[in-house]
């Protein structure tokens, strides 16, 4: 398979060869016996195959892979709205709530033989925390904070973010060959040399090597990008790309538009319990959650438009001891939207 632009420009050079061809032809008969223009027949005109991200086989199922441009930036920037509520033995509640943002693009370099060399920079992080009233602000792209603790992690996250990456993906959305991840090991040790000891420094790193890596990141990247079953889909058939979670949730596709593609996702967390007794007292835990979200998909490149989803979960912790029991319910909601 080949990129969009070099499918495109071969469909448009076989078009032009096809076209002169005929055109030639038409004068060579022409001139010698004159029967092409006493019948005032005309060459066929040939339609360059204009490929898309979206498209249907021949029995009318839908298939998703992604055509994307040589030069053209593609971006995934995310907002995240997680919210927190505790009520307390008491009834007294607590709410926590963080917006968090995260933008990032993937430029494409180069596309050959279905695979592209995309340059990925992700633009920084923004986390906007609100709690009894007060609000604090942790900015990669403003200023420093003056909590110790907090500027090391500023630091850290300005290092990650002001360095770019290559990696590959095929036109279905797997992705291989990242690279360029050594250079941000050295900019975030570099930046922060001066601000930890050497021991601990090390430390760091090594925990940030394990969290931050090209296997970590495959896996991260992927789970971002839409993958159809490769038998293709029709209207309102659901499927889901993870067996594991096979009994926990579902995408849908929902409709195709002449520009847009609808996906619905729905699903729930798996639940648990617990419970144990000490000393009289017995401790219980569950834990109960669902999600779901749209998904629009541009036809033309197959790439997210844009996406929300919202996932809802409660933790119940109760203690008992005869006739006594206390309970604390915490329920977290998280919005989060792409594009």
């Amino acid at each position: 398979l080949l990129g969009a632009f070099l499918i495109s420009c071969k469909n448009q050079e076989k078009s032009n060869q096809l076209t002169s061809s005929s055109t030639q032809g038409k004068e060579n008969t022409s001139s010698s016996s004159g029967t092409n223009s006493a019948n005032n027949e005309t060459p066929a005109t040939i339609t360059p195959v204009i490929e898309t991200g979206i498209y249907q086989d021949k029995d009318s199922l839908y298939h998703l892979k992604y055509v994307l441009e040589t030069g053209k930036t593609y971006t995934l920037n995310s907002k995240s709205i997680n919210k927190q509520i505790t009520t307390l033995p008491d009834k007294k509640q607590i709410t926590v709530s963080q917006e968090t943002y995260e933008p990032a693009s993937f430029t494409v370099l180069s596309a050959k033989d279905g695979i592209y060399t995309l340059q990925v920079k992700l633009g920084g992080k923004k986390v906007i925390t609100k709690a009894d009233g007060q609000q604090a602000v942790f900015d990669t792209n403003g200023k420093k904070p003056d909590n110790p603790d907090m500027a090391k992690m500023w630091k850290l996250q300005k290092a990650i973010t002001e360095n770019t990456f290559t990696m590959n993906m095929d036109v279905y959305g797997k992705i291989s060959d990242i690279s360029g991840i050594d250079a941000i090991y050295n900019k975030v040790k570099s930046s922060l040399s001066g601000e930890i000891k050497e021991k601990e420094l090390n430390d760091f790193m090594a925990v940030l090597k394990k969290s931050l890596n090209p296997e970590s990141l495959k896996a991260q990247f992927e789970s971002s990008m839409t993958v159809f079953p490769p038998k293709g889909l029709k209207i309102g058939e659901k499927w889901n790309s993870d067996p594991s979670r096979k009994d926990q949730g579902y995408n849908q596709l929902v409709k195709v538009d002449e520009n847009t593609t609808e996906i619905r996702v729905q699903g729930s967390l798996p639940s648990q319990s617990k419970s144990d007794t000490k000393e009289g007292i017995t401790f219980k835990i569950s834990f109960s959650g669902t999600q779901s979200g749209k998904i629009i998909i541009d036809n033309k490149s197959g790439w997210i438009s844009n996406a929300s989803f919202n996932i809802t979960a409660t933790e119940t912790r109760s203690a008992k001891k005869g006739e006594q029991s206390e309970k604390v319910v915490q329920k977290t909601i998280n919005n989060t939207y792409i594009n």
